[in-house]
């Protein structure tokens, strides 16, 4: 994951109606300064309709740009999203980001856990950063939908579009509603989706940022739940934690949705990273030092049915 020579996967979410082509059409009518692919996919009756209508800097048809059947890359198109990332890779070796835009009714989780499944194949590859757009002025109701909240939850980068269309105390509320959800993504307001593209391009993973809050501290929205953990573990080696993390998405049947972390783990000298959605999870070192030997872990865990006591005994436990 930490290999900078692999090529970027972004990966953009968001319901129906949210922007996201919106958006595309944005950074690949503007940016200039990378090699960039474009994977979209589509119900089969609308292919065909997006690719002519998306040009270039100069105004010409963008030419690496590939669509994929079926309208949902989480199922029947699993194998053909793999293929094409591929065939961009070794067709094109210059390409330095691949962007994906999955349809509006896309369960982000399962796209998550097919590129990091693959990861194990040595594909030259890595999910660098995921972007959730959220139609503003339909929040409110769109809430009530699991699969909304999913795309909020996995976010790295929010981005309020159609901020226009709501008052800005209506936007303050969502600010906040979002921050308890998802408080390590970055948020971002725009109208039809135009921001400065950089904020996607170098947008960082949200495991190797923030997580600045210093005490045990319980949310819970509607029936989503999240929990921070400020926690010291002087004894835990990364061999531990992998036994720990399988029990808490495995044996103990926890509805976890999303954990993400910086853990620290015995005898090493930097601090690893925990990234992980539903039942699949990876720790990795990072490139942060460990400074002072201090024995904190920091673990964010969002889902329903948990408890900060559930959380603490499995880490504790000996």
């Amino acid at each position: 994951m930490n290999n900078t020579n692999k090529c970027k996967i972004i990966l953009l979410t968001g319901y129906l109606g949210s922007g996201k082509t919106t958006l595309l059409q944005y950074i690949l009518k503007v940016q200039t300064l990378y090699q960039v692919a474009v994977i979209q996919n589509e119900f089969s009756d609308e292919m065909g309709i997006e690719a002519p209508l998306m040009v270039d800097n100069n105004g010409d048809i963008f030419d690496s740009f590939f669509e994929l059947p079926n309208g949902c890359i989480c199922c029947s198109a699993k194998g053909q999203l793999m293929t094409a990332i591929q065939y961009f890779i070794e067709k094109k070796p210059n390409i330095q980001f691949i962007i994906i835009e999955s349809n509006g009714l896309a369960d982000p989780s399962s796209l998550i856990k097919e590129l990091w499944a693959d990861q194990g194949l040595n594909l030259p590859a890595e999910l660098a950063t995921i972007v959730g757009l959220i139609p503003s002025h339909k929040f409110k109701t769109l809430y009530e939908l699991e699969i909304f909240r999913k795309q909020i939850i996995h976010a790295d980068l929010l981005l309020l579009n159609f901020q226009d269309l709501c008052q800005e105390f209506d936007i303050i509320l969502i600010e906040k509603q979002l921050k308890i959800i998802n408080p390590n993504a970055k948020l971002l307001k725009s109208v039809r989706a135009q921001i400065d593209i950089q904020s996607i391009f170098e947008s960082e993973k949200a495991d190797n940022k923030i997580f600045d809050q210093e005490h045990i501290h319980f949310e819970e929205v509607g029936n989503i739940a999240k929990i921070f953990l400020n926690i010291e573990t002087p004894n835990i080696t990364q061999q531990q934690w992998n036994i720990k993390v399988g029990q808490m998405l495995w044996e103990e049947g926890l509805n976890i949705m999303r954990i993400k972390g910086l853990l620290f783990c015995k005898d090493e000298q930097v601090m690893y990273s925990l990234q992980g959605v539903e039942d699949i999870f990876e720790i990795t070192p990072t490139n942060l030092p460990n400074i002072n030997q201090q024995s904190i872990s920091k673990i964010l865990i969002i889902g329903q049915q948990i408890t900060e006591e559930m959380i603490k005994n499995i880490i504790l436990s000996h």
